[in-house]
């Protein structure tokens, strides 16, 4: 089976994240979903779930010379040179201090484009299109 058909199911290792802010934004948006697993501390860069303020939230992380440093693409990566924004001012952290706020990395991401349908409250249906009236 899938990681996504057993995300979330009694006994699977795989956990279902809703983003619900833009800050991932190019990467992810609101609405979009991702699939993460338990983990206690960094595995390689990439995204992860951690723990903020009692609120779990989804941060872009960079190893930097054994230090973490905690990104928000769309406040701190400029989009045209994938660069770091020279206004940005990204959280820093020990690695001792990631694995006690990490709950775990992101092993996949679900791009949601119907959220209603996706989540079975919306039934999709073609267009009709308008045909000519016959002369």
């Amino acid at each position: 089976m899938s990681a996504l058909t057993l995300a979330g199911a009694a006994g699977s290792n795989n956990y279902v994240k809703r983003i619900d802010y833009m800050g991932l934004f190019p990467t992810l948006r609101r609405g979009d979903y991702v699939i993460w697993q338990d983990v206690a501390g960094f595995v390689e860069e990439g995204l992860y779930v951690v723990s903020a303020g009692g609120a779990d939230q989804v941060d872009q992380v960079q190893n930097c010379g054994g230090r973490l440093r905690l990104l928000w693409p769309e406040r701190d990566i400029d989009p045209r040179t994938r660069a770091l924004k020279q206004t940005a001012r990204p959280q820093e952290i020990e690695m001792e201090a990631f694995a006690m706020c990490c709950r775990g990395f992101v092993v996949a991401s679900v791009a949601v484009h119907k959220e209603a349908a996706l989540l079975g409250r919306e039934a999709l249906a073609p267009v009709q299109r308008m045909r000519p009236a016959l002369a």
